[in-house]
């Protein structure tokens, strides 16, 4: 019996894919130095899914950091291609975010803020009609 996805994945390389069950809980788009550094680009697009959601086929490697609000955050990403995954942040319990960018169709990826946003270079555009936060907003508790 196969089992109806909504998404899947993979890194540049094949080594690590996944697979995701249920539509994203958040999307968004994050311009802060780490995710800028982590990236090698302007901003990291990220939709976030319950992690019980998002079947994840072969080991990634991994590498924890601490936010500038106090919160652990680990990003996952290929040991082979180093193509970034998906990250965990100690705020968001039972979360994995995914890196839009490792989808194989992204089309659906519309993301509702963009985070950090004074730290976001003057040459990465970003759609106008989205909310944007020039820190990290308070995190909601679901």
């Amino acid at each position: 019996m196969t089992e109806e996805y909504f998404a899947a994945g993979r890194c540049l390389c094949g080594k690590i894919s996944y697979t995701i069950f249920a539509p994203p809980r958040v999307m968004s788009q994050c311009h802060c130095d780490d995710c800028r550094k982590a990236t090698g680009t302007g901003h990291a697009s990220n939709a976030f899914f319950k992690q019980k959601d998002v079947h994840i086929s072969g080991e990634p490697s991994s590498y924890g950091s601490v936010a500038d609000n106090g919160f652990s955050v680990t990003r996952y990403f290929c040991p082979v291609c180093g193509s970034p995954l998906f990250g965990k942040l100690g705020s968001l319990k039972n979360s994995l975010a995914v890196a839009v960018g490792s989808l194989d169709d992204s089309s659906w990826f519309k993301p509702s803020a963009v985070v950090y946003n004074k730290h976001k270079p003057h040459w990465d555009f970003m759609d106008p009609g989205i909310s944007v936060y020039e820190e990290m907003p308070p995190v909601v508790k679901k």
